[in-house]
């Protein structure tokens, strides 16, 4: 599996897929290419049921530089701004939106600075823990662009519109206090902690879990954001418990909790997740 790409890394510990970003000498900024095998990467994952969460870090001294603008990244000036007519997607976006969608629980290692796409592409995983080492920025307005990588959309909602405001029109970079006290990162180790407490983070969220309902709870965190009142919760709760029901791990959580033992729950998200969309897509919940 370690072998299938150029700019990253992806190694697997058991139930656990682990993906680097392996451009150390550029420390890791990324190219189109990096981007493109990053989204390859979390498809693969995603498929895998073998597969019950991701861990993504950088190799070296870095997490990411952002994009590598010293010649490895092309910028599209293509198209009509005014109209949307004929503009090339945002590459980072497209991570950014894969990770939304992911079935799986991602959790960041952030093990040095972590600039530009760098600090977006965190923002949609579940979970992120830095190094002492690690530090962040937004500089789209010292490069003369704009937010990207969705970063728009998912800083305020982490941090709240004032800090995000404050990061990003500033452009400045902060450490890993700073990011831990708004909200941005939930944990700082040390650097030679670092992936030992990713791993148990990881553990933690599929020790005793099944696998689709962790799916379907990301699910309706993430897209519950974008409502404005609880009843759009309480419509689509009341259909997805009605669902869960009949889904194939109900009757063995019910029986372990009687019993007082762990579950043993056998459901695969790419085959089971499917019942889903049987209550999931209704007016106003349709994906892209």
């Amino acid at each position: 599996m370690a072998d299938t790409y150029q700019d990253i890394r992806v190694d697997r510990e058991g139930v656990i897929a682990i993906i680097t970003i392996n451009r150390p000498a550029k420390l890791n900024a990324v190219t189109v290419h990096s981007i493109d095998e990053i989204e390859a990467a979390l498809d693969q994952m995603d498929r895998d049921d073998g597969v019950r969460a991701v861990i993504m870090t950088g190799e070296g001294r870095a997490f990411c530089a952002g994009a590598d603008i010293s010649g490895g990244f092309e910028v599209p000036k293509t198209g009509d701004p005014s109209t949307g007519e004929g503009i090339q997607s945002d590459p980072g976006g497209r991570v950014a939106l894969r990770l939304f969608r992911m079935q799986k629980p991602v959790i960041a290692a952030v093990n040095g600075p972590a600039v530009g796409f760098g600090s977006s592409v965190l923002l949609p995983m579940d979970y992120r823990i830095a190094s002492t080492t690690a530090k962040f920025a937004f500089p789209f307005v010292k490069r003369a662009i704009v937010a990207e990588s969705c970063s728009s959309w998912f800083l305020p909602r982490l941090v709240g519109i004032a800090t995000a405001l404050s990061w990003m029109i500033s452009g400045r970079t902060f450490l890993a206090e700073e990011a831990k006290a708004a909200g941005m990162i939930q944990e700082i180790v040390e650097p030679d902690a670092l992936m030992e407490r990713a791993r148990t983070v990881a553990h933690s969220f599929i020790a005793e879990t099944s696998s689709s309902s962790v799916g379907l709870v990301r699910r309706l965190l993430w897209t519950m954001l974008g409502q404005d009142h609880p009843m759009q919760a309480h419509r689509l709760e009341s259909r997805g418990l009605v669902a869960a029901y009949r889904g194939p791990d109900y009757e063995e959580g019910f029986k372990s909790f009687l019993e007082k033992r762990p579950p043993q729950f056998s459901s695969a998200p790419s085959r089971d997740l499917a019942f889903a969309n049987s209550w999931w897509a209704e007016p106003g919940f349709e994906e892209e």
